[in-house]
């Protein structure tokens, strides 16, 4: 395996990635900025069947000739994120790990505590006080769940990286080997024809869209643009493309926060899959698209709630699963009447019910209905054997002898 740094061109073996991350700045660890250039073939790849559907209604309202859902709410754990993590398990179990953490606002979380549990192994996940996630990480008993206080998720990911945990396996975005595992996806998207010209997802899905331009890659299928899209003063992508830097930071919103809070997986003021984001979207000639706020992922729920079809097949996504539609109906003018746009739906909305019944007070209970019909193991109320001694809200200052206070006194509790 051999991977090119997209920081300076150099390129190294699996072996020498963490050294050579360091070697450019210790917070370079965190980023993914390493692209797969020769890959082995026993990587793990999940490919579960997944329905891509047509929306003429959707096509006509934007204009363009053809839309394109791909319906990531299928996935065993209703997000996209199951094909990162059942490739980064796969990899630990291989080399003898029984211990795997991700620093997430949810649905990578809520990915690896479902895996894990699987396989009968354990997760020490890191996420924010407010996450919608909770009740749902809760329930599994393999998972020991640290929720930090009046924090975003830059603040638990800066907690986290206080402290190497020993013996636990890296299964966050900075492991460039988990983009290898959305090589399926790229597979489905190069059988449609037409082939999509754009393919637009949330930011916070940035490996996600990063893995589909490396599958593409790698079966030199060419045409499709990636397109990430984010919530406005919190998607550092547009600025790091206008001052030409892979990796570009906030100190803070740049709007006040409750324009934005929707979309909870997309409101952050860094982006640890940048440089891979970066590569991709300029190896396929895209562009991003920013500036959305709450109200214009409204305007896309409610064009959704009058496609029929797509409502009845139960595709309903959570407020950060629509934003690629938002940014499509927001920026109508960046698309021609021939293009040929591809959306993926990455998050089912049964996990996130406050965030739509917020948007949408109207209609919400309308579209939470349909969403827990075609997934009612993912409503967090309906979960059986839902547990909270298991779950730790801790404050920001929290140092690492005492996060290793609780990891160990969790584990003495279960042996």
């Amino acid at each position: 395996m051999k991977y090119k740094c997209l920081l300076c061109g150099d390129e190294v073996t699996k072996n020498e990635v963490d050294n050579h991350k360091a070697v450019h700045h210790p917070n370079e660890m965190h980023y993914g900025i390493m692209w797969p250039i020769e890959a082995s073939e026993d990587i793990h790849q999940y490919s579960p069947k997944i329905q891509i559907l047509e929306s003429s209604l959707i096509a006509k309202v934007l204009g363009v000739k053809k839309v394109y859902i791909r319906n990531e709410c299928q996935n065993k754990s209703g997000s996209m994120k199951d094909y990162l993590v059942q490739t980064a398990v796969q990899d630990g179990l291989k080399k003898g790990f029984e211990v795997f953490t991700v620093v997430s606002s949810g649905n990578h979380a809520f990915s690896l505590a479902k895996i894990t549990d699987e396989y009968n192994v354990k997760s020490l996940l890191f996420t924010t006080a407010t996450s919608s996630k909770i009740p749902h990480l809760s329930q599994y008993s393999n998972s020991i769940i640290l929720a930090v206080k009046d924090a975003i998720f830059e603040d638990v990911y800066r907690i986290a990286g206080k402290k190497l945990f020993k013996g636990v396996y890296n299964a966050n975005v900075s492991n460039e080997l988990s983009i290898l595992g959305l090589h399926p996806v790229a597979l489905d998207i190069s059988c449609l024809n037409p082939l999509p010209s754009h393919i637009l997802s949330g930011v916070g899905n940035g490996s996600y869209l990063a893995g589909i331009a490396l599958g593409l890659e790698r079966i030199d299928c060419v045409g499709s643009k990636i397109v990430p899209v984010g919530m406005k003063g919190a998607f550092p992508t547009i600025n790091a493309f206008v001052n030409d830097k892979l990796i570009h930071e906030y100190s803070d919103f740049l709007v006040s926060e409750d324009l934005i809070d929707a979309a909870e997986g997309s409101i952050a003021t860094e982006s640890y899959s940048m440089p891979q984001l970066m590569h991709a979207v300029k190896v396929t000639k895209g562009f991003p698209l920013g500036g959305l706020l709450n109200d214009d992922l409204k305007t896309a729920y409610r064009l959704l709630s009058r496609d029929e079809f797509l409502i009845k097949n139960g595709i309903i996504p959570e407020p950060t699963g629509i934003m690629g539609l938002a940014a499509a109906l927001k920026h109508k003018d960046q698309f021609k009447k021939e293009d040929v746009l591809h959306f993926s739906f990455t998050g089912h909305g049964s996990k996130d019910e406050h965030g739509i019944t917020k948007l949408l007070p109207d209609i919400g209970s309308l579209l939470i209905s349909e969403a827990r019909k075609s997934r009612p193991d993912l409503v967090a109320d309906q979960v059986e054997n839902t547990r909270n001694d298991n779950v730790f809200f801790v404050e920001k200052d929290i140092s690492p002898e005492k996060i290793n206070e609780i990891i160990e006194n969790w584990r003495n509790q279960r042996r």
